[in-house]
Parts: C-alpha cells; sequence; structure tokens
C-alpha cells in the first residue's frame, strides 16, 4: 500500500494549517466539525426520526418502511449513540438509499463516512458515490449500460474479481474496494479497445479501478472510507482526478500521470508490469463546465444477481458464512469537505 505521507498534505490550499492527521484533527471527536470553512454537509444520524432524515436529505428510498433504521451500532470512535442500518431482503426488496443535491456545486470534494457490513454479507452491487450534473434532480436518475453524456457519477463500492492479476483472482464476498466510474470518456466492455462493438445493447458499464494491491472489504468491523474527486480544471484538460484512503491510509490516486497501468475494455489495470503499461493519462470528467459535484448518493443496493453471485461462490466454500436471504450495512460520522479530512480522532 501507499505510504500515509502521500495523502496527507492533500488540502492545504484554502490556507488552513492542517496536521497530517487532516480536518478531524482539529475537531476531536468530529464535535464542531460544521464549523470548519471547508466543510459543505455532515450527517450522524444522531438526531430526528426518518421523517427528519428524509427532510435533511431530500430523498429517501425505503420500501414499505423495511429497509432502514436507526441502530445502537456506532464506531468506537463516534461520540454519538447511533447510526444508520439499512437490510435488504432477498425476494422483497434491493436496499435502500439517500440521495442528496446541493444547491452549489464544487470541483474538488472529500468525502469520509464510516460503514460495517454485517458478519454473514455476501456480494455486492452498488455502494456510495458522488455525481455531478449541470441541473441535477432531487432523485436518483437512470443511465446503466449507456455512456454519461453531460454528467458523471464515481462509486466507492466492493467488486468480485481483483482485475489487476492474471489470471484474474476471485476474493470472498463482500469482495476488494474499488471505484465504478461513468463520464463521457468513459470506455465500453464490449472491446479491448472499449469501444462498441457494433452488434449488442448497452456498450457502456461504470469502468472500473482498483488499487494496485487489493484491499479487503471487512465484516463485522467499522472502516473509515474516504474518497477525493476532483474535476478537470477545463473542458479541454484531462486533469481530474480521484484517490481512496482506508483508515486514514492511501490505497491508491488516480490523477495525470500515475498510476502506471494499461486500459482493457472498460477496466484500467493497475499494474506497472504489464508489456503495455504506461502513465495514467488522467480524467476528463466534463466537457460542460457547469457540470460540477453536487450530488451524494448513501445507497446499499442488492441485487438478485448479488444474491447469486454468493450462491455461486459456497458451491466451492460452502464453510463460508454467507446470509442468502439478507445483507445488512450501518453507515456513520458522514462529512463532505474540500479538504482532506482523515478519521475521527479521540476526545480524549
Amino acid at each position: 500500500m501507499l505510504s500515509l505521507n502521500a495523502c496527507n498534505n492533500e488540502g492545504k490550499d484554502s490556507g488552513t494549517v492542517l496536521s497530517e492527521k487532516g480536518i478531524a484533527s482539529l475537531f476531536p471527536g468530529d464535535k464542531g466539525m460544521e464549523e470548519h470553512p471547508s466543510v459543505l454537509f455532515t450527517e450522524n444520524f444522531e438526531s430526528g426520526t426518518l421523517i427528519d432524515l428524509e427532510e435533511r436529505w431530500g430523498y429517501i428510498s425505503n420500501k414499505e418502511n423495511q429497509v432502514i433504521f436507526f441502530s445502537r451500532d456506532t464506531t468506537p470512535e463516534s461520540m454519538g449513540s447511533r447510526s444508520l442500518q439499512m437490510t435488504a431482503t432477498r425476494g422483497q426488496n434491493y436496499g435502500g438509499e439517500l440521495y442528496k443535491t446541493f444547491d452549489r456545486g464544487h470541483d474538488k470534494v472529500y468525502l469520509r463516512f464510516y460503514t460495517k457490513f454485517s458478519r454473514d454479507h455476501g456480494n455486492y452491487h452498488h455502494f456510495v458515490a458522488l455525481r455531478g450534473f449541470a441541473n441535477p434532480l432531487t432523485y436518483p436518475s437512470g443511465g446503466a449500460g449507456q455512456r454519461a453524456e453531460n454528467y458523471f457519477s464515481v462509486t466507492i463500492e466492493p467488486g468480485t474479481t481483483n482485475i489487476n492479476s492474471y489470471p484474474n483472482v476471485r476474493h470472498a464476498p463482500p469482495g476488494i474496494w474499488q471505484f465504478y466510474a461513468y463520464w463521457p470518456e468513459m470506455r465500453s466492455w464490449q472491446s479491448p479497445e472499449g469501444v462498441p462493438d457494433g452488434d449488442r445493447p448497452n456498450p457502456y458499464y461504470g469502468n472500473t479501478f482498483q488499487p494496485q494491491e487489493s484491499v479487503t472489504v471487512p465484516r463485522d468491523d467499522w472502516v473509515c472510507i474516504e474518497i477525493m474527486l476532483k474535476l478537470n480544471t477545463s473542458p479541454e484538460m484531462s486533469d481530474g482526478e480521484m484517490a481512496l484512503w482506508i483508515d486514514g491510509e492511501q490505497v491508491v490516486h488516480f490523477a495525470p500521470g500515475m498510476p502506471v497501468g494499461v486500459w482493457d475494455a472498460d477496466r484500467f489495470l493497475n499494474n506497472p508490469d504489464h508489456p503495455d503499461s504506461k502513465p495514467f493519462e488522467g480524467f476528463r470528467w466534463r466537457h460542460d463546465m457547469d457540470v460540477s459535484i453536487n450530488v451524494l448518493r448513501l445507497q446499499h443496493y442488492i441485487s438478485d444477481s448479488s444474491f447469486e453471485q454468493s450462491e455461486t461462490y459456497l458451491v466451492n466454500h460452502p464453510d463460508y458464512p454467507v446470509n442468502l436471504e439478507e445483507a445488512t450495512v450501518w453507515f456513520d460520522d458522514i462529512v463532505m469537505a474540500t479538504e482532506y479530512i482523515g478519521p475521527i480522532q479521540s476526545d480524549k
């Protein structure tokens, strides 16, 4: 994994002098962090009802009120006593989500949240995303299978397979951390060159990016996730970036010139040893400068295919504990800011 020093000097552009631990180091226990000028949004699920939660976010998907609940299971570092629990039940629902739009968009955003997967959690479909539109709708819109024409969506989620190795290595559920991204210059899954083959529908699905070394998604243990998304500075430039920290350690950073790897259809293989590898070109997340980071999507989406993938895994791993009827995840201590945030610091 990459060293902490590679990431902890991010976010000094506001003039605030931060320690190597980020904004969180200035606010033990996160107390009062919402007052920092770089903080855009916080949510710790400590107050109100689900109705209040929907008012704060703007949109909630909670089928028959059987998916989303408040829980007393909290992170060891949290000063609070509640988190948010989402449970997907096979044959009844696909899970739930919270969706929030922001009147003012931003060109660079850090998102930190804590999450925990149940001890018998199986495979996943989609998780937490930052998105950007010129005029965002206040509810989720479709687009699966199609190139993103005038928007982008960057999801951090568990994936099943290490794409950087050959042969690919299948990981135990829930899997390993990866990015799954839609944007105007995304590539197609239908040909090695990443262009549609002209014969099959739905030529574009999210492009996959992973750390060079796989990072396992834990079960029955809270983990701190932080992602950074930086948009390109002009319509002509491919200087957009994205990065991932796990428990305060940066594990990957995609930017112009790094990492070294190679495209294979809709996957960027983070593999400097591949004979065709070259430095990553960066992202042109937008062609329209009115598109900015203005949506936060907290999604727990477990499709029928997710449960089926878990069943397939159990054929060769019958002793691995997986619940094939339910999948539960918890969220807590969400912060969005324009500077690096870092994990919660002890208030003791």
